[in-house]
């Protein structure tokens, strides 16, 4: 890819032929060909994925208005986006707003077996217990087919969702949403309530520069 989806907007079609939006914060794919990830990040493991935030309004059409975020940032494969994801415009990405998915990582060390890892931050956790396990929050590249369906049961509106589809979820994807975070959140250097782009300062990287091209 030769220019980023950095803030692409696109609609989402619904099974009830409405539509929901979102906006790519990050073309994964377009970062590693342009060589702006090191070989130790966490992001080049997810290949083509885009990061990707939801808002919340539905439209009988493919026009977009701005709305309150539904997913505050997720991986989805980017088969779709230019398929049936329309294109509607492109608006520009404010690093200090990017929020990405935290998960749980098996890996076994002198201090635990688990490791968090948000974005470009990983930090060992000294616990074990095979925490990985208890917690179940594991990095995750969601289906760009199965999407739409993933977005009604953010929604709460599961009973839309057909049967078979049960993996369609940001259930065990995401530990922002589980029970476990604030435990987990006493072995990190940086409180829950600080934005991502405030951890990954504290940890030394810099976002902005995945911006400037």
């Amino acid at each position: 890819m030769k220019k980023s989806a950095h803030g692409i907007l696109f609609a989402v079609p619904l099974p009830d032929e409405t539509y929901v939006f979102g906006r790519v914060v990050l073309d994964v794919y377009a970062c590693l060909k342009q060589r702006m990830l090191p070989a130790d990040s966490p992001l080049p493991g997810l290949g083509k994925a885009l990061l990707v935030e939801m808002y919340s309004a539905v439209s009988h059409t493919p026009t977009y208005t701005p709305s309150a975020k539904l997913i505050r940032g997720a991986f989805v494969d980017s088969d779709e986006l230019g398929e049936s994801w329309q294109v509607i415009s492109r608006l520009p990405v404010n690093p200090r707003e990017v929020e990405f998915p935290e998960t749980i990582i098996g890996c076994m060390h002198p201090l635990g077996d688990g490791r968090f890892e948000c974005g470009e931050i990983k930090v060992l956790l000294p616990i074990g217990d095979n925490i990985s396990q208890r917690v179940g929050e594991f990095s995750t590249r969601h289906s760009a087919f199965l999407w739409h369906y993933t977005c009604l049961r953010a929604m709460g509106r599961n009973n839309e969702v057909p049967k078979g589809y049960e993996g369609a979820t940001l259930a065990g994807s995401d530990l922002r949403n589980s029970p476990h975070r604030a435990s987990i959140y006493q072995h990190l250097p940086f409180p829950m309530e600080m934005s991502y782009y405030e951890k990954q300062k504290i940890m030394g990287f810099d976002l902005d520069r995945l911006y400037c091209t």
